[in-house]
């Protein structure tokens, strides 16, 4: 441990000088501080009282190769003693370059100019440069607005806020007014959406809701639509088959660009290597992160069909006049790269395929408690509904508190988690390297926990 310090020493410490995000400070000062976790291995991490805990989260969704991975710790390694970093304007580094020319091989269709970020959020902002001024260079500077979905995130960043669908962990209204282009369309397709009530059909035609947004605000002012192919922060959302094809055409149909947010659904977690595949999308612009590096270095990419970089290429107005210090950063790049050759070495996709329906199998073993809402998922990216009433579906009264209740039941047995909006959704997405007996051990521990809540709730 790092200066010797014990537990409450670093935990003081923590509650002194350590601001962190999204954390109210009551709750960790009733521990003394916030849980303080110093190794890791595959799926499991420690903190300092030597209390193991299966990662149910890949770490904010980000390890999905698993923990302490010798070869990327020598591909930074490595090149910190080659070149640590340079100026990513005005130069390029052999991984820079090499990395996002795998990545144009890697993505669908023509996705091929790879704008290098320090991470998710700054993707998300690049992509709606890029959009605004893609229709700028083509004669429409009245393009600027971008349409997102009800209850998404997209980063916390103050566009990528404005391109958030309201999303409850992060829409604070102290910081209004956000930039004023995002336009929030009612199409969550996920079954608590008001606008379905669970019928199929109807959750296509959320995506013709999404068209009659466009209509409104008037098509010859939409820059973009920005989607997450599978929806994390609306408790898990799986689009229905369908779905994401009508939404490309209407974005065809209108000329308006659609991008893919695959930030947390990229490199392998839902059973393809990118989430868009399962559907066939191509999208104009694509975002990823987090499973880029595996989370061993802060990186993030926006990924450009090679049609819309050639009208910029083309404009002597076309310098994409956006970047950051650490955009394509040598060791980042470098490591991204290996961790590339990773996943598709161990065909960790396929991993995550094959254990996601073994996983969602042993969360649906659960619906004999009374709390038991529901369970969906694609590979390895699953949500578990806890309710107060299974027969109605009734939510917890205050659902966010009864989230944190379950998460610190969970912790309690070993199992780190997050939950989703509302609030009373446990997110499960583990490095996709875990094993069958280590799903069970996360089933059975959620089983302990559900257990627990229900003795102290019911």
């Amino acid at each position: 441990m790092e200066g010797n310090d014990d537990t409450q020493t670093l935990k003081l410490k923590a509650r002194q000088h350590l601001w962190m995000a999204y954390q109210p400070p009551e709750p960790y000062a009733a521990e003394g501080g916030p849980p303080v976790l110093v190794s890791a291995e595959g799926s499991w991490m420690v903190d300092t009282d030597g209390n193991r805990y299966l990662d149910g989260v890949s770490a904010l969704e980000a390890c999905v190769a698993g923990h302490i991975r010798p070869e990327l710790a020598e591909a930074a390694y490595r090149q910190m003693q080659q070149l640590e970093f340079l100026d990513v304007f005005r130069y390029a580094s052999p991984p820079a370059i090499n990395l996002a020319a795998r990545l144009a091989e890697i993505t669908p269709g023509t996705l091929s100019r790879v704008h290098f970020t320090p991470g998710g959020s700054e993707a998300v902002e690049t992509a709606i440069k890029v959009a605004k001024q893609y229709h700028y260079l083509r004669g429409n500077p009245n393009r600027y607005k971008v349409i997102t979905r009800e209850g998404a995130y997209h980063g916390c960043t103050f566009g990528a806020m404005a391109v958030d669908g309201g999303y409850f962990g992060t829409r604070v209204h102290l910081y209004d007014p956000l930039p004023p282009f995002g336009r929030i369309a009612p199409a969550p397709y996920h079954y608590r959406c008001p606008h379905c009530a669970d019928q199929p059909q109807c959750r296509l035609d959320c995506a013709d809701d999404l068209e009659r947004v466009i209509v409104e605000e008037g098509a010859e002012t939409v820059a973009a639509v920005i989607v997450d192919p599978c929806s994390t922060a609306s408790a898990v959302s799986i689009p229905p088959p369908g779905y994401l094809t009508r939404l490309r055409q209407i974005c065809d149909r209108y000329g308006v660009l659609l991008i893919a947010d695959e930030v947390i659904t990229g490199f392998g977690r839902t059973g393809r290597m990118f989430a868009s595949e399962h559907w066939g999308l191509i999208p104009d612009i694509m975002t990823v992160s987090k499973g880029l590096s595996s989370g061993y270095m802060p990186i993030g990419a926006t990924i450009v069909r090679e049609e819309i970089a050639q009208v910029f290429l083309d404009s002597p107005e076309g310098v994409l006049s956006h970047g950051q210090t650490y955009g394509g950063h040598p060791v980042a790049c470098a490591v991204a790269l290996r961790n590339i050759e990773l996943i598709e070495r161990e065909g960790l996709a396929e991993q995550a395929a094959e254990k996601g329906a073994y996983l969602l199998e042993g969360l649906r073993s659960l619906s004999h408690h009374p709390t038991f809402g529901d369970v969906r998922g694609l590979g390895l990216l699953c949500g578990l509904e806890f309710v107060h009433d299974k027969a109605t579906r009734q939510l917890p009264d205050n659902p966010r508190r009864a989230g944190y209740c379950m998460r610190t039941l969970c912790r309690d047995q070993g199992l780190i988690t997050l939950t989703l909006h509302p609030g009373n959704v446990l997110f499960l997405a583990p490095p996709l390297t875990i094993s069958h007996a280590e799903i069970d051990q996360m089933v059975g521990m959620i089983d302990r926990a559900l257990s627990a809540y229900e003795d102290r709730y019911l």
